[in-house]
């Protein structure tokens, strides 16, 4: 054998070396999940500040899902088709189980000064170190496989769902009170509407997401598109969850001096935005792989 093939042949083994070495990374990082929930569950006295970001049962689930998603049975072909949806939903609900980590970690800090739920850290901790291995499992792919059929339109869908916020603040500082229970409740002047310029960005990358040949370049739009629905996928699930829990306990109510429909309207568009924010980027990733951008 030539040394030139045994090159190539350890060459084309490194990509299923470094994929397995993933899929046991996720699997004991779902069992770190597991058990990190499993203790905080045990104990269960978080301080009174930290905020229900998401059901108790919710890491469990992510993790037995995510992990059902990269367990391979050979030979079962059923199976195989059935595994793509269980590694996102495993992606999903791992992001999820993970909301409110940014906050956790700036009560370390001075900048919020206030008790530190230390179980529901080290499991939020151990939901999002599993995320991140499991966006590398789903997202990569195969060499040679045909583009062709990606659908263009979450980048027109993610659009229109990053416009409520700015709309409703525009309306508001130029004196709309729609939503509000009287003038001023959202705030004086223009100071908040600063509030929807991180929303105009996301409507604007949307749209750059929608064609494969933008003129930015194609890493910063992928790493750009990546960020911002892993910033507001760490939003979006834990403002819907808290407002879906007040609505079943039957003590919801908006934002003082707002209507109910603004934060259903407001948090509900968060977590759509990053479903739709995702699956644009992703699609923009698959149809301009072949550009050289």
């Amino acid at each position: 054998m030539s040394e030139e093939y045994k090159n190539y042949n350890e060459s084309q083994k490194t990509p299923t070396l470094v994929k397995t070495a993933a899929v046991w990374t996720a699997l004991a990082l779902c069992v770190a999940v597991i058990t990190a929930a499993t203790v905080e569950q045990l104990i269960h006295h978080p301080p009174a500040n930290t905020g229900a970001f998401a059901p108790g049962w919710l890491p469990f689930t992510a993790a037995l899902i995510t992990s059902a998603g990269i367990i391979r049975l050979d030979g079962h072909s059923q199976w195989l088709s059935v595994q793509p949806a269980l590694r996102w939903s495993g992606l999903f609900l791992l992001v999820w189980a993970a909301n409110g980590l940014p906050l956790d970690l700036l009560r370390l800090t001075p900048l919020i000064p206030l008790s530190v739920d230390w179980p529901g850290l080290v499991t939020k901790t151990s939901a999002f170190t599993a995320a991140v291995v499991m966006a590398r499992i789903v997202l990569s792919r195969t060499a040679g496989t045909s583009s062709t059929g990606v659908a263009t339109w979450y980048g027109y869908a993610a659009f229109l769902l990053a416009l409520p916020y700015p709309i409703l603040r525009t309306c508001w500082a130029l004196g709309g009170t729609p939503g509000l229970m009287h003038p001023g409740a959202a705030g004086e002047g223009f100071l908040p509407w600063l509030a929807s310029i991180p929303w105009l960005l996301a409507a604007v990358l949307s749209l750059l997401l929608i064609s494969a040949r933008s003129r930015l370049p194609r890493k910063l739009l992928l790493t750009a598109g990546w960020f911002a629905t892993a910033v507001v996928a760490m939003i979006g699930p834990a403002a819907c969850w808290s407002l879906v829990s007040q609505l079943i306990e039957g003590n919801a109510k908006g934002p003082e001096g707002m209507a109910l429909w603004v934060p259903c309207l407001f948090y509900g568009s968060w977590l759509l935005w990053a479903i739709a924010a995702g699956a644009a980027t992703r699609s923009y990733q698959l149809r301009s792989a072949g550009t050289g951008a």
